[in-house]
């Protein structure tokens, strides 16, 4: 006893003179215990770091993540995955399983001594006990909003997965998204049977054809009067912001009519912008075939003398697309999101500072930036607004500036939008896409509901839809992604010499070195 006592004391000194405590780590602890900022310091709930960029703002934020999150207070209420009452049946599944509820809960905060470090995700994945009989289930599928690559191989996945592995009675697809769950489109709906989709999945778009609109707000009593009249007991819907927010409506409507009918979300976006999902499929195909246009683009760039070659890349709201094809090719030398405004000017500076050191130049922009400088007006049938096309006019505004201050040169525009979206999905995206699926009919058939599946620290969640869709997610303008794409574009260290230096923004694009 004496001997143990006297090891725990050695153990706990040393673990204290290794890691101070929170209080003493004055970069990690909590806003409350943090020492007040002095006058003309910065006062921010995350701690400062000094920044070699830009003298006149001196202070950003630490990287503590990859991506941002605006987020009010959560607790672990926000975490928590709704389910339909009472488990019933045994699953069928047979071998070494581990179920559910012996995987533990995923982490929200890996970061030593965060306030939020007690948060967690439920884990997804197979469970000993069922809420639906499989053999008396019925799943339906529905994909929406625009296309996405791993579309087909997630409607394959689904309807592969619940009919041989779980063996259930009828999966039915319906057609054109939420209007095929309506009265409308109903006719079109057609039963998904293995030998129907083993193909599918090696063509792009989706089997099932998608559309925008069709609000669940207006048509949430029909869906769920037809999903009832054809026996529906799990429905999964596959997209972005806008079919979760759908697939949402749909989940209080059942709550509001207690019908026994389980709604799952399967995130799809190219833009990546879900939040509280670390990866939504699609992303990793888009990114790399973006990077085949940045190729493209610099071949162009490089055979012309003053050439500059510009590609308009996806992100609406958020550019990890842009910043991750941008790093993958690593020859960007301007790289545009929407999370970093930059004056029209700064932009024409950057250009010329790097003409000035090689007479080429490719520009990465993401469709959402700049819309301040290219509005439009009006909505489009998801209610999301339309954006100016800052592609095309940035293409214009560097011909127009090149004109004056070169005697030859060439602009070349590459926008590959729609190509990246018809696109089959890697190898990578085609495996996530396929686990994303099986997690999915295993939390459908334990009887998960108003949830979606996710990837959290490299493991699979079920989160509600809810909390994803009351916020959104940024790339973080301190955090590893854009640091990523501001070491590749540039040498943060360089001393300019205040003739020749760049009006360079504190996380702006840069000039590649």
């Amino acid at each position: 006893i004496i001997f143990s006592a006297a090891f725990q004391l050695l153990f706990s000194s040393l673990f204290y003179f290794r890691f101070p405590s929170p209080e003493a780590m004055t970069d990690s602890a909590p806003p409350s215990k943090r020492p007040k900022p002095k006058d003309g310091e910065a006062a921010d709930d995350q701690p400062q770091v000094s920044s070699p960029l830009n003298p006149a703002n001196a202070i950003v934020n630490v990287p503590f993540a990859q991506f941002h999150q605006v987020e009010e207070k959560l607790d672990q209420y926000d975490f928590m995955v709704q389910h339909l009452r009472g488990t019933p049946y045994i699953t069928p599944l047979r071998g070494n399983y581990p179920v559910q509820h012996d995987i533990p809960p995923v982490v929200y905060n890996h970061f030593l001594f965060a306030e939020d470090a007690h948060l967690a995700f439920t884990s997804a994945g197979p469970h000993r006990y069922l809420h639906f009989n499989p053999h008396t289930t019925t799943v339906g599928i529905v994909t929406c909003g625009g296309l996405c690559p791993g579309l087909n191989d997630v409607i394959r996945s689904i309807a592969v997965f619940s009919t041989e592995v779980y063996r259930v009675k009828r999966v039915i697809g319906f057609k054109f998204g939420y209007r095929g769950l309506c009265n409308e489109g109903l006719s079109t709906a057609l039963d998904l049977t293995p030998d129907v989709v083993k193909d599918i999945h090696r063509v792009g778009g989706s089997f099932l054809g998608s559309s925008r609109g069709w609000n669940t707000d207006d048509y949430a009593s029909e869906i769920l009067e037809n999903l009832r009249a054809l026996g529906v007991n799990i429905l999964f819907c596959i997209g972005g912001d806008g079919t979760m927010r759908g697939a949402q409506r749909l989940f209080l409507e059942t709550q509001k009519t207690g019908a026994d009918i389980a709604i799952i979300g399967i995130p799809k976006t190219i833009d990546n912008d879900l939040a509280f999902v670390a990866r939504t499929f699609g992303f990793e195909t888009a990114s790399e075939a973006a990077v085949r246009a940045l190729k493209a683009a610099e071949a162009e760039a490089r055979s012309a003398l003053n050439g500059v070659g510009v590609v308009k890349l996806m992100g609406r709201h958020s550019g990890f697309v842009a910043c991750q094809a941008a790093v993958s090719f690593g020859g960007a030398h301007i790289v545009l999101i929407p999370e970093n405004s930059i004056p029209l000017a700064t932009i024409m500076e950057l250009l010329d500072a790097r003409l000035k050191k090689e007479p080429y130049c490719v520009v990465v922009v993401a469709e959402g930036f700049g819309q301040d400088l290219c509005a439009a007006e009006g909505t489009d049938a998801s209610g999301n607004k339309k954006l100016g096309d800052i592609g095309v006019f940035l293409k214009k505004e560097i011909e127009k500036h090149m004109k004056t201050r070169y005697e030859e040169y060439t602009v070349k525009y590459i926008d590959p939008s729609y190509m990246i979206r018809s696109c089959v999905a890697n190898s990578g995206d085609a495996a996530f896409c396929v686990q994303l699926a099986a997690h999915g009919v295993h939390e459908g058939i334990f009887g998960s509901t108003g949830c979606l599946m996710g990837q959290w620290h490299s493991s699979f969640t079920a989160v509600p839809i809810k909390l994803c869709v009351s916020k959104r997610k940024y790339v973080n303008l301190q955090g590893t992604v854009w640091r990523a794409v501001r070491e590749q574009c540039a040498k943060l260290d360089t001393d300019f010499d205040e003739e020749t230096k760049p009006d360079v923004p504190t996380v702006g694009a840069l000039t590649r070195e």
